[in-house]
């Protein structure tokens, strides 16, 4: 399974690579009025506008003031594409499947939780990044974004 594995504080996760489309410094959006806490706001990279997304405020933690350390990971969806500000990218991997471990009940909630790899040093989270904005964000977002 091909991965970019990036950090956010001292856990490890990872999105397939097959949706990410790049990765790169982080910049400072424009607030999007309107729309759901965790979009920090949306950025103009290329010739797109990129919503952008706090992962740090998505899986439970405080968020705080962007940091030029930081990198966004531009990811594609079905019908759109939205960057993921993460602490740091550590690279991109092709980890063996018979590592995974089934996802606790416990995480049931957290349904963008695709699986978990075991390491030797620690787990690295998978994402679904399909399922990492929830319905009624999604439907906030597209008011913002048409309010624009």
């Amino acid at each position: 399974m091909k991965l970019i594995e990036f950090k956010c504080q001292d856990h490890r996760f990872g999105l397939p690579i097959a949706c990410v489309r790049r990765a790169l410094l982080s910049a400072q959006p424009t607030v999007l009025p309107g729309a759901p806490e965790v979009v920090l706001g949306v950025l103009n990279i290329g010739s797109e506008v990129i919503t952008i997304i706090d992962f740090r405020r998505r899986i439970g933690l405080p968020g705080g003031a962007i940091d030029t350390s930081q990198r966004l990971i531009i990811v594609e969806l079905a019908n759109c594409s939205v960057g993921f500000l993460v602490d740091d990218v550590l690279g991109i991997t092709d980890r063996d499947v018979c590592g995974l471990a089934d996802v606790p009940q416990q995480l049931a909630g957290a349904d963008f939780v695709k699986a978990i790899i075991r390491l030797d040093d620690g787990l690295c989270i998978i994402l679904d990044p399909e399922r990492f904005l929830f319905e009624d964000e999604i439907a906030l977002l597209r008011n913002a974004l048409g309010a624009a």
